[in-house]
């Protein structure tokens, strides 16, 4: 696997597209100085995925895109692309979360661009991935943004100004140990959020702890209130099933009453109809009675007429019949009628104390009195004169018309007597209607004070409905249903005391049902399920944290195993490589890389974390040289180009043991005299059977050794160009 080639658009000092074909072992990239040659290098460290734009020579990230000429106007963007050999299939990428991305090509190409906002965007292939994408990819290849194989001008000595923990990470990734480091860094990474994910999880357990102990008894009181919801239901439904038998046999009970009473008052107002239609007939009956009175009377006054009549003429014949008696017989005769005017006037008197009925039996005692009156005296009579004659005549025509009248007051009389017996008759049957009259009037108003009681019975019956389904509603509600399954059912007997002591049992429980809090407790009970699931949840998740915890521990033990023994295996072969270069530079003496232990150094996010051992220790890299001749051991006693050379000689060491494959050296041979220079030529040129040789120089000897030079030089539009020459044409350039 090699380096094909770097294609730079826009890129600092280099406008215009341009790119570096890298199809030889060693390539040098030569010209004056501000030309651009450490552009090149640069770009590398870009478009690999450097972040420091500092260590690119740069302030911010429109720093690295070119600024413009008086002949090309300012560029909004950069873009360098790097090109490696394939067909060995050696590079891979090992996150799980980016096997989508695909590197089965025989080239890879990586490509990062940045805009004048500092933004960037990586792609492989053409692909946008991410930066971490980018490192894990160069990661398989033993290389990385500013490793072991980049060494820019002024940096020869880094692995020698480093401090031990900076200097065993340095070789760590020489030693194509980056890798690992980036899956123990990804496991830390992974085991901290794992151990906050444990605390967050215990401390949420813990928070939930009590909401569940308090939803348990909730639930506990909520399924008390469950079972004497049961128990209520069983009494609701033998309650409604009971008033439901209870209605509908006072129903029907009331509708019975209301029939008869409605029947017996309609026989009552009929009856009082009719009855008050013959108490208007007997009037008539009356007033004929009357009309009859006033026909006696005014014949009972006639007849008294005519008696006075008689008497009259009585006494006048009297006179006239006797007018020669002696003074005795006149004296006898007067005291005779005096006696009977008196006994006439006894007699009157006696009529008018007699009732009608009395009459007829003393007008005959009267008429035999005047019978026998007439007859004592009739024989003197028959000697009267003409005058006596007259008034004989006259008497016997008054007679006459008395006794006339006498048959016609015998005739009213009975008819009297007759219509009294009518009216007596009619007065007993209307006394006895009119009793039975007021006894239906005294019953029609008990038939409406029923009826009133009965519409009160009747309202209180539809209250009772209304209670009876506002009762079933509130079951529904109590219980939490949409209905009550009330099957009709007889009974004996339901009465208004046994309903009213279900009543009594059904409150005291709806009271003890509400005391529970009410409701069915549906979102409550759902709450503490899904509370229990959360815990559960959480239970199981701490369960899976721990275990990822160790499975990440172990992971983490087993790389860090794995980093040590390679990494104690790499150290082992650097210090041969690394003495034999050290050697063969110096002419012998002794350089070797020893292990130090020092106090751990804890990152900013660890700083405030005393969860850890405060006395936990790691492993550094330390460098100890012995120059021939002289009794040097300590580095910073080192000359400038002793320390050169010792870092030419570590790296080379470096690049032996675990060659990239390619090696960027950016003027790491400007402090190198002829001697030494002659000597770094050999070893690029054995380094180059390893890995692929870029060099940045001005040393002819360098020159001389690359089969391929780029000239990098400023045109006239103040951009930087190239230009390529080969091997022989290099020979020629570099005598």
């Amino acid at each position: 696997m090699h380096l094909k080639r770097l294609e730079l658009n826009g890129f600092k000092s280099f406008a215009h597209t341009s790119e570096f074909v890298f199809d030889v072992p060693i390539i040098a990239i030569v010209g004056p100085n501000g030309s651009g040659k450490s552009n090149v290098v640069e770009a590398i460290r870009f478009v690999l995925g450097e972040q420091s734009v500092k260590s690119m020579r740069g302030k911010t990230g429109s720093d690295l895109i070119f600024k413009g000429s008086k002949d090309i106007s300012k560029m909004s963007r950069a873009r360098v692309s790097i090109t490696f050999d394939n067909k060995n299939r050696v590079f891979y990428i090992n996150q799980g979360d980016t096997k989508e991305i695909s590197v089965d090509f025989d080239e890879v190409t990586i490509g990062r661009e940045v805009f004048s906002d500092g933004s960037s965007v990586y792609r492989i292939n053409g692909t946008e991935v991410r930066m971490k994408d980018i490192h894990e990819l160069i990661a398989s290849i033993n290389i990385g943004s500013s490793g072991h194989h980049i060494i820019s001008q002024g940096e020869a000595d880094r692995y020698l100004n480093a401090n031990a923990r900076d200097r065993r990470t340095l070789i760590e990734e020489a030693l194509g140990l980056k890798v690992y480091q980036y899956r123990l860094k990804e496991s830390l990474r992974k085991l901290k959020k794992a151990e906050e994910n444990l605390r967050e999880t215990e401390l949420l357990r813990r928070e939930i702890a009590p909401h569940i102990r308090f939803l348990k008894k909730q639930v506990e009181k909520i399924q008390r209130a469950k079972e004497l919801r049961v128990i209520l239901e069983e009494q609701y439904l033998d309650y409604l099933k009971r008033e439901d038998f209870y209605i509908k046999h006072l129903q029907k009970t009331l509708q019975q009453q209301e029939e008869i009473l409605l029947e017996e008052k309609r026989e009552v107002d009929i009856y009082l109809a009719s009855h008050q239609q013959q108490t208007v007939e007997q009037i008539s009956e009356e007033k004929d009675l009357m009309d009859v009175e006033r026909k006696l009377s005014g014949i009972r006054q006639q007849k008294q007429e005519y008696l006075r009549e008689i008497g009259r003429l009585e006494g006048m014949i009297s006179v006239l019949q006797k007018p020669k008696q002696t003074s005795v017989n006149k004296q006898f005769s007067y005291q005779r009628i005096v006696t009977f005017k008196e006994e006439i006037q006894g007699i009157i008197n006696t009529l008018n104390r007699t009732d009608i009925s009395s009459l007829t039996h003393f007008l005959s005692i009267l008429s035999e009195k005047l019978d026998h009156l007439i007859g004592e005296h009739t024989e003197e009579t028959i000697h009267e004169d003409t005058s006596l004659q007259e008034f004989l005549a006259k008497e016997s025509l008054l007679r006459e018309s008395l006794s006339d009248i006498s048959l016609q007051e015998d005739g009213l009389i009975k008819e009297i007597v007759g219509i009294q017996e009518v009216i007596s008759k009619k007065r007993i049957k209307q006394q006895e209607e009119q009793r039975e009259f007021f006894i239906m009037q005294s019953r029609k108003k008990e038939l409406d004070g029923k009826q009133e009681l009965l519409h009160s019975k009747k309202q209180s019956l539809l209250h009772r409905i209304a209670d009876r389904d506002l009762e079933y509603q509130e079951a529904l509600v109590l219980l939490g249903l949409n209905q009550l399954e009330i099957q009709e059912t007889d009974f004996n007997e339901v009465t208004t005391e046994s309903q009213t002591q279900l009543r009594r049992e059904l409150e005291r429980n709806k009271i003890r049902l509400e005391d529970m809090g009410g409701g069915t407790g549906i979102e409550t009970v759902k709450e503490y399920e899904e509370t229990v699931q959360r815990d559960e949840f959480l239970s199981k998740e701490i369960d899976d944290v721990q275990t990822t915890i160790t499975s990440l521990n172990q992971i983490i033990n087993e790389l860090k195993g794995t980093l040590n023994i390679e990494f104690n295996a790499g150290v082992e072969k650097i210090n041969i490589q690394f003495n034999n270069f050290f050697t063969l530079m110096f002419g012998g003496g002794k350089a070797v890389l020893k292990e130090v232990i020092m106090k751990k150094k804890k990152s900013p996010e660890e700083e405030f974390d005393t969860s850890e051992d405060e006395n936990q220790e790691e492993y550094g890299i330390d460098i100890a040289v012995e120059l021939p001749r002289k009794k040097v051991s300590d580095l910073d006693m080192l000359s400038g180009g002793e320390r050169s050379l010792t870092s030419i000689a570590l790296l080379f060491a470096l690049s032996q043991v675990n060659p990239p494959p390619f090696l960027v050296l950016d003027e790491t041979d400007a402090a190198l005299d002829e001697a030494n220079s002659q000597k770094y030529g050999d070893m690029i040129e054995s380094l180059s059977a390893y890995s692929q040789l870029i060099l940045v120089t001005h040393n002819r000897e360098t020159m001389s050794r690359a089969q391929t030079l780029f000239g990098v030089t400023l045109g006239r539009d103040d951009a930087s160009t190239m230009l390529s020459l080969r091997l022989e044409d290099a020979e020629k350039y570099a005598k």
